[in-house]
């Protein structure tokens, strides 16, 4: 049996960041540092995805409650409180390394702001999903499209770069609405891409 068909949603549990880390530790970590800096770099960057609100989920192996999936939705009017866990996480990092995650926040600031400006009061942002198994995030993606349009979301807003796999979103039928080149990123050789994407719910 497809392990998906038994799997249960359920609402995320903060005790399984470390799961999704784990997933997106290879793609998002930072050229600079020891790998216990590294590994807080990411976790940043996952948990600034994490809004206060009640649209974060989470997939589980319906035998075993193994962690499959993971998906974060951010609305209008959102906040986060990335900010007070990295006061407290950071000081044990020198400011030469941190300087690494200030890169990264002026990144996902302006991406997330951009997005949002985009957005009216019946859309919503899809901020980050991961999957530890082939399909779960499409699994997972499938499942809350259907919650989230029985909701009355009419559209659906991501961001992403030319780092990710972006072509994935036009072959699922999203729309590209947004596309510029992130100059601090960007080098004479090559131009680093971001974009907007959009789907109706």
């Amino acid at each position: 049996m497809n392990v998906f068909e038994s799997a249960k949603l359920k609402a995320f549990e903060n005790k399984n960041i470390p799961f999704v880390v784990d997933v997106v530790e290879p793609l998002w970590s930072p050229p600079v540092g020891d790998k216990e800096f590294k590994r807080f770099n990411v976790e940043f960057i996952v948990r600034n995805n994490i809004s206060e609100n009640d649209l974060h989920f989470e997939l589980l192996d319906g035998a075993t409650e193994e962690f499959l999936s993971a998906a974060f939705f951010t609305k209008k009017g959102d906040a986060c409180k990335v900010e007070e866990w990295y006061e407290k996480e950071s000081i044990r990092f020198p400011s030469n390394l941190k300087k690494a995650t200030e890169m990264s926040r002026a990144y996902l600031n302006l991406m997330d702001r951009r997005t949002l400006d985009l957005m009216g009061q019946d859309d919503i942002k899809l901020s980050l999903f991961v999957s530890r198994k082939p399909g779960g995030g499409s699994e997972i993606l499938s499942r809350l499209f259907a919650k989230l349009r029985g909701e009355g979301w009419k559209n659906l807003y991501l961001w992403t770069d030319c780092d990710c796999n972006w072509k994935w979103y036009e072959k699922r039928g999203f729309s590209l609405v947004q596309e510029d080149v992130y100059q601090p990123f960007s080098d004479e050789n090559e131009k680093y891409k971001t974009y907007i994407f959009r789907k109706a719910l």
